[in-house]
């Protein structure tokens, strides 16, 4: 095989490899809310993704949830919860399956709500 040859294939080998590293994923942090209505989720999503380390949020104010995946060295979960209740709301942590249940469960059932808001 010619040199030109050689160094490509291994090249490939060492951009294939590359591609193959198990890179750390982010934080991520469940909690159950109390937003009442669409206006409150886009309230608190204005707010919390402004927030320092945040990197990805998923809120729906159907289910009740909130999905931060965050920077580990920007902030916390105990930070990311005290910015959910200076905005108004609770935010009980919850685990991964608690958060799968309570999204799989309210694209199941109609939207209910107390007619109670908070804004």
């Amino acid at each position: 095989m010619s040199r030109l040859r050689i160094i490509m294939v291994l090249a490939l080998i060492l951009i294939a490899g590359n591609g193959f590293a198990q890179k750390k994923s982010d934080p991520v942090v469940f909690f159950k809310s109390n937003m009442h209505c669409g206006d409150c989720e886009k309230s608190l999503f204005e707010h919390l993704r402004f927030e320092k380390g945040v990197k990805d949020l998923h809120l729906d104010h159907v289910s009740n949830t909130i999905k931060v995946i965050y920077a580990e060295k920007r902030t916390g979960e105990e930070a990311l919860k005290k910015a959910v209740e200076k905005k108004g709301y609770t935010a009980e942590k919850i685990s991964e399956k608690e958060y799968s249940e309570l999204v799989g469960k309210a694209k199941k059932e109609p939207a209910v709500h107390s007619g109670q808001h908070q804004h």
